[in-house]
């Protein structure tokens, strides 16, 4: 019971991490990797896995004290409704496209994917890796 409760505040819990095929992608290319979910000390009910897509960037607005924006361009959502047993280890292969004027990594501009575990009555796992984003041409 111990376990069930420190899994379901983070402590001990599942661990998600996203593996992409590669870090540089184009404009307009589909981007695949997989997300692996490692289950923690006690089993636990992982509904579905939500992969975004989110730009970053640097905006001076003088109505504001925070000049880093973050826009998120597209959502993908994996249903999964499963449980995952203790130190279970899944993989689930995705892939999302990236639109055609996706903007480009270059200066303060970057891309992040970040993949979010949500798990039934308790603290949602995550990750966040930086995507690199070349021009098409």
């Amino acid at each position: 019971m111990w376990k069930e409760f420190l899994s379901s505040i983070g402590i001990g819990g599942a661990e998600v991490d996203t593996i992409l095929a590669k870090k540089e992608w184009k404009q307009g290319e589909k981007a695949e990797g997989k997300v692996i979910i490692k289950g923690g000390p006690s089993e636990q009910p992982v509904e579905s896995i939500i992969l975004t897509l989110s730009h970053h960037y640097e905006q001076v607005n003088p109505d504001s004290d925070f000049s880093h924006r973050i826009q998120d361009l597209k959502e993908l959502v994996l249903p999964i409704e499963r449980n995952i047993q203790p130190e279970e280890e899944i993989s689930i292969p995705f892939s999302i496209e990236l639109d055609s004027n996706h903007p480009v990594t270059e200066g303060d501009h970057k891309t992040f994917l970040k993949t979010t575990a949500v798990i039934g009555q308790g603290l949602d796992p995550s990750d966040e890796d930086e995507v690199i984003i070349l021009s098409q041409v």
